[in-house]
């Protein structure tokens, strides 16, 4: 599928930066020909001279202008400009460069601290080529994007070509009505829990625990990250698609090392599943980046080839057939049967009998297995990686697991919501390693007025991106503490600490919040606990053999040794 939105809005963006002056410049010139002025450039060489210096001195007016304009409007508005973090190359390309190196190399969240250190606030301006966007960690300003005035601000057109060829026009790639039928769509099947998935994450997270016995047994390490995404991708293929032969536990897994193959963003695999999850990883990859390059950026660099396409073409000769033999079986219902709801229904047949729109389906169903698989198998790493960390934390969760279900029982949707400390430490995984690290979206209007507690800020543009980085609300020391760097559940329990959740809930926003919360966050949590309690009932410690284990690019960069942040020791 050739994806034509992010081109044609590359050339409208060109043709407001470009035909204005050259217009004022040919009517100036045949003017003066007409005339016969004196003033008339003699020659093609003159002319074209005109042409050209015509544009840096329009586009530097027009930039002096804007920003002339902006403050005279904020003043009147009773507001303030948001800060501008000074560039020091042509273009902001200096700034382009801190980001892209940041979220390739650091802690993501990382480059956003030092930029809004630099300027000493929590909301700032940034230009990368001439396209301004406002980073933030500020809960209030958060509060008000995603909440309070939620009807001023969407995922905006840049976000919307950004994710088109990944995710089509599906839940995280929508705005407005359309974004209100996928919701409308998609949340009943999440309102409610069922035995079906219970049984999934019995099975599955079963497999999980024979994988790390036999490593045990055998003192062989075994890559965590790569076991979860294949346990929440069989477990997702179950009630997405109503496929139970993807089996992915049961493939070999990667051998640990430095000579480990790797995909995108974990173990590749092979065969054409591997085929599938190693495109699907790919592309997201690609499009992550294109959020650092800016719009600008990503635009010229992929006019020509969008380097998604290729991926997306395997992911989509993998999804089509399922999604065709879905709609065609429930066209082949009788009458009576289509009114049925089963428990064993999928979310792709609860598609399917809501609309026969092939395009649609798939888009919904990407968008989901992009929640469902990899924030789950990240929740699920970093908990194992804290717990290796933390053995007394470790202890103590796994005595509360014990105390309710001993080294065999079996945990039910019921009695897991009574394991409170279980809970803290999930709570404080996501705080600590949030699995959606950046989030975005665009005034729908020029002049947006954000209240903050320091007072209004002014978002002069619409469509201008506002990117707030959750790691660093979620590591705010005057919001958390001066522990907040410290990893510690018990921030969970202690009434006092944990007020401040309740009082200012947009300070921890792990599945995001507002009208456009995740609907599938209880899932999560469940699919998260049940694979824990197992493992808890199992092991009494975990331990990192990232040294003997790790391929090289898995292994922190010697940088971060003395980066600010958590101390392990």
């Amino acid at each position: 599928m050739f994806d034509i939105a992010y081109r044609l809005w590359l050339i409208r963006q060109f043709s407001k930066l470009f035909i204005p002056p050259l217009a004022v410049v040919y009517t100036t010139l045949r003017l003066l020909e007409q005339s016969s002025s004196s003033f008339a450039p003699k020659g093609i060489l003159a002319q074209v001279a005109c042409y050209v210096l015509s544009l840096p001195v329009y586009w530097a007016g027009w930039i002096q202008l804007s920003n002339w304009d902006n403050e005279r409007r904020a003043r009147k508005l009773g507001a303030r400009l948001p800060p501008l973090i000074k560039s020091k190359k042509f273009g902001g390309l200096d700034l382009k460069e801190r980001l892209v190196h940041g979220m390739s190399n650091d802690y993501v969240g990382v480059v956003f601290d030092e930029l809004l250190d630099e300027v000493g606030a929590d909301t700032a301006r940034l230009s990368i080529l001439w396209s301004e966007r406002v980073i933030t960690r500020d809960p209030d300003v958060v509060k008000f994007i995603v909440s309070t005035g939620f009807p001023h601000f969407g995922k905006g057109e840049p976000a919307q070509i950004r994710f088109r060829s990944f995710l089509g026009k599906g839940i995280f790639a929508s705005d407005g009505e359309r974004a209100k039928m996928h919701r409308a769509l998609a949340r009943p099947y999440f309102a409610r829990e069922r035995i079906s998935d219970y049984n999934a994450f019995q099975r599955h997270s079963a497999k999980v625990c024979d994988i790390l016995v036999n490593c045990a047994k055998e003192s062989r390490p075994c890559d965590v990250q790569d076991l979860f995404a294949r346990f929440t991708m069989d477990t997702a293929g179950e009630f997405l698609f109503g496929r139970d032969d993807f089996n992915t536990l049961d493939m070999p897994l990667a051998q640990p090392g430095a000579q480990m193959a790797e995909g995108a963003k974990s173990a590749a695999m092979e065969g054409g599943y591997g085929n599938f999850v190693n495109a699907f990883e790919a592309a997201q990859i690609l499009v992550t980046k294109r959020l650092a390059m800016g719009t600008y950026g990503w635009t010229m660099a992929e006019f020509f080839n969008d380097p998604v396409k290729e991926h997306m073409c395997i992911v989509d000769s993998y999804l089509e057939p399922l999604v065709r033999e879905a709609v065609q079986r429930r066209k082949n219902l009788k009458p009576e049967e289509k009114g049925e709801k089963q428990e064993y229904e999928t979310f792709l047949d609860h598609l399917a009998d809501s609309t026969s729109d092939i395009p649609l389906i798939k888009d919904q169903l990407l968008n989901i297995l992009l929640a469902a698989r990899d924030t789950t198998a990240q929740l699920l790493s970093w908990t194992c990686y804290a717990l290796a960390l933390y053995p007394d934390i470790m202890n103590r969760v796994r005595q509360e697991v014990l105390a309710s279900y001993g080294e065999s029982g079996v945990p039910t949707f019921e009695n897991i919501k009574t394991l409170k400390y279980l809970r803290a430490v999930l709570d404080e995984v996501l705080r600590v390693f949030a699995p959606v690290p950046i989030n975005v979206r665009s005034p729908f209007n020029d002049a947006t007025i954000v209240p903050t507690r320091q007072g209004p800020l002014y978002f002069s543009s619409a469509g201008m991106l506002c990117n707030w980085s959750v790691p660093s609300m979620h590591k705010r020391k005057d919001l958390w503490g001066e522990d907040a760097d410290v990893f510690d559940p018990e921030r969970w329990i202690d009434p006092e600490r944990a007020r401040k959740v309740v009082e200012n809930p947009f300070m921890f926003l792990p599945f995001n919040g507002g009208a456009r919360i995740c609907i599938g966050q209880q899932f999560a949590y469940n699919e998260a606990s049940f694979v824990m309690i197992h493992l808890l009932q199992l092991f009494d410690r975990f331990t990192l053999a990232q040294k003997e284990a790790a391929p090289a690019s898995a292994l922190p960069p010697a940088s971060w040794k003395n980066s600010k942040g958590r101390d392990v020791g």
